[in-house]
């Protein structure tokens, strides 16, 4: 591996690492998103300096990502349960097409070339960043039966996982169009955060034992890198009861817009790297 080009020691970098989880946390509790869209590109740009492989760069940040998702998704969705915002039924009835998509969708990502990777990751924000300032409603339909919703955990999970996000800015949507309120609707997708998280990261760390030749950094296990997940799992820890309590006390539009922003810039510099 390349020599470090960031010389600020393990603890300067837990500072960094924990400062980007403590950004990211809020709109994670906030919305029910957030959280790998804003990590996957500032943990490329993190990783590029730090000497990281540039073959698998693009895995390794999103890998770490899912990784670091793991707490936050679990703190984020027990503060929306504890405010009767998780619909049970919902996340029940999405939950195993999910696993199998959140599967199939890592395992797709490391095979890829890293930089189709990183233009679709750009596509998505973009898409995303413009979902959010239009701010669009999907019409609300009659609940679809069991085939559509396995189709739709199956895309959201395979979608997420390649991409390093925990879902819900496509399960959200979904449970709005079938007729969940705004809060359950982002609750339950912070719910099914936790398992996308869970079956991406696993999957991202087979390379570990599949190939114990990959010049993976130190302290990697696979394209997971273990100091990042550390400093941002606790930085967003601290921040994303914040994000919660915004949700369910304050009104958001300005806030979703200036998010939308950041994911603007942050996509176009996945497209453009």
């Amino acid at each position: 591996m390349n020599t470090l080009l960031i010389d600020s020691g393990p603890l300067g970098l837990l500072a960094v690492f924990l400062l980007l989880g403590l950004v990211t946390g809020i709109p994670a509790g906030m919305f029910g998103i957030g959280g790998g869209l804003v990590l996957v590109p500032v943990l490329v740009w993190l990783f590029a300096l730090m000497g990281f492989d540039s073959q698998y760069l693009v895995q390794s940040a999103i890998g770490t990502s899912l990784g670091a998702i793991i707490p936050t998704a679990m703190l984020s969705a027990r503060g929306h349960y504890l405010q009767g915002g998780v619909h049970g039924p919902s996340v029940r009835r999405l939950l195993p097409a999910i696993l199998i998509g959140a599967v199939l969708g890592a395992w797709v990502a490391i095979q890829m070339d890293g930089r189709a990777l990183s233009r679709i990751f750009g596509v998505f924000e973009i898409a995303i960043a413009l979902w959010l300032l239009l701010s669009v409603r999907p019409p609300r339909r009659p609940e679809a039966g069991p085939a559509i919703w396995f189709l739709a955990g199956a895309g959201i999970g395979g979608v997420s996982a390649l991409i390093g996000i925990a879902g819900g800015t496509l399960t959200t949507p979904f449970l709005l169009s079938q007729g969940r309120d705004i809060r359950r609707a982002i609750g339950s997708a912070a719910a099914l955060g936790i398992p996308i998280a869970i079956a991406g990261s696993l999957v991202y760390a087979l390379p570990a034992l599949l190939e114990p030749r990959l010049d993976a950094p130190e302290w990697s296990v696979g394209h997971l890198y273990l100091p990042a997940i550390a400093g941002i799992a606790l930085g967003a820890a601290i921040s994303v009861r914040a994000g919660v309590w915004l949700t369910h006390h304050l009104p958001v539009l300005l806030l979703r817009r200036a998010f939308a922003g950041v994911l603007m810039i942050a996509g176009l510099f996945m497209l453009l790297r």
